[in-house]
């Protein structure tokens, strides 16, 4: 480990200490480290150690780490006996997602084929009567221009509800295996 990176490491252990004293004990171990021998720098042990045996004999006292106690057995007691609840709501909303996507890609799709029955219905007509050949091509043309003009912002949509999706899975599933806290 070099010098700088030991006292990166030193300093961050010694954050309860005040910055002037901090800064000039940083100072005095990098010019430490920079001249002492590998059996000098062994003898220091671990910067985290070192920070401690500092803050001791400062008389700042570290605080004591919180023990995190998990509850992960509670938590899936509680789902198991309570899924008659929550697996309706999430059929539910997963259905809702699915029927929104698929609504999302039935509108360009049905323009479309607005778009193909007006072309297909313009050959078929124009010989008996024009005008209303005329009037199923431009249905069909404006179909396919909205169509168009839709598909877009439509695509964007379903990439978002998708990532919506993904997105709510992670957290639902990270809640439920690792914890009350989300990243």
């Amino acid at each position: 480990m070099t010098p700088q990176v030991y006292c990166a490491r030193l300093e961050r252990a010694l954050s309860l200490m005040p910055a002037a004293e901090r800064q000039e004990t940083i100072r005095y171990y990098l010019e430490f480290l920079e001249d002492a021998s590998e059996e000098e720098r062994a003898a220091l042990g671990t910067p985290e150690a070192l920070a401690q045996q500092i803050l001791r004999e400062n008389g700042i006292s570290p605080q004591p780490a919180v023990i995190k106690h998990s509850n992960r057995t509670a938590k899936l007691i509680v789902l198991a006996c309570t899924f008659y609840i929550w697996l309706p709501l999430l059929v539910t909303w997963y259905s809702l997602l699915l029927t929104a996507l698929i609504v999302l890609i039935c509108i360009p799709v049905s323009l479309g084929a607005a778009l193909l029955g007006g072309l297909f219905s313009f050959v078929i007509t124009v010989f008996q009567d024009v005008p209303t050949a005329l009037m199923l091509l431009g249905f069909g043309l404006g179909s396919g221009g909205v169509g168009i003009l839709v598909a877009y912002p439509i695509w964007l949509a379903c990439k978002g509800i998708v990532r919506f999706t993904i997105f709510t899975t992670k957290k639902m599933l990270h809640f439920v295996l690792k914890g009350d806290e989300t990243q």
